[in-house]
């Protein structure tokens, strides 16, 4: 039968040695985390940021850095190039680099507060995508970033959960169209994770009606998750553990959609 697969060793599954890895906004929190564990696993990563601070992460980590606004298409194609290196191939994209809003009331956004959201979080993705995939051979595989908040949406964060669900629809759409050249493409959908990002947002979250306290009591485990949850979700989706995994959207929510 077509598909059979070798049985390889469980060290060989998760092994990442020499695999050129792109991770956007990962300077900090959940793209930190995650670019610490694809390191760890032996990855070449670079970190793609446009945070001055991100360098310093990466000289910690172990990782490369390429200062990068990933809205500007000739920052973002030169971040590409650079964790390509000389052979001029990507293995990993992990399209981590996002925006998380407090917009109020839907009749308070403006049409430059969605246009911006929908630009970082959509648009951006889709043209990392596209550009990593110009670059990828079989075997590899892009990791988007998508959010809880995209599969039941949320009072106060309309924008947001609209940008987040175009991610799923992208997710799908692209394992379709590159799984046959053996490119895998999968999404990891946070729930609330303790981040600088969240915790900046806290009180005006709450402002807007966003009870996060609330949230995370409803939470079968009773705890915010940490960055390193979802790095270990990144982990599995990079690794060979999940080779036959394409297309699926891994909810990372400590069982809150349960």
């Amino acid at each position: 039968m077509a598909g059979v697969i070798d049985q390889e060793p469980l060290p060989d599954l998760v092994d990442l040695a020499g695999r050129r890895t792109l991770v956007t906004g990962g300077g900090k929190g959940i793209g930190r985390a995650i670019t610490t564990r694809l390191v760890e696993a032996g990855a070449l990563v670079t970190i793609a940021d446009f945070d001055p601070a991100a360098a310093d992460a990466a000289r910690e980590i172990g990782a490369t850095f390429a200062a990068c606004d990933i809205t500007d298409p000739g920052q973002l194609t030169r971040a590409i190039e650079t964790a390509c290196g000389d052979d001029g191939t990507l293995d990993i994209l992990v399209n981590n680099a996002g925006i998380f809003p407090t917009t109020g009331s839907m009749t308070e956004a403006t049409d430059e507060f969605v246009h911006t959201m929908l630009d970082v979080n959509v648009r951006a993705q889709y043209s990392a995508a596209r550009e990593a995939a110009k670059r990828m051979v079989s075997g590899a595989c892009i990791i988007n970033m998508a959010s809880i908040a995209a599969l039941g949406g949320g009072a106060n964060i309309s924008a947001y959960s609209a940008s987040k669900a175009a991610v799923v629809a992208l997710t799908r759409a692209f394992a379709n169209e590159l799984g046959p050249r053996g490119i895998r493409v999968n999404a990891i959908a946070p729930g609330v994770i303790d981040t600088p990002g969240v915790q900046a947002e806290m009180e005006a979250l709450k402002r807007g009606g966003l009870d996060i306290d609330a949230v995370i009591a409803a939470n079968p485990l009773r705890t915010a998750g940490q960055p390193d949850h979802v790095a270990r979700a990144a982990l599995f989706l990079a690794c060979g553990l999940s080779s036959f995994v394409n297309g699926h959207v891994l909810v990372v929510d400590g069982g809150s959609r349960a």
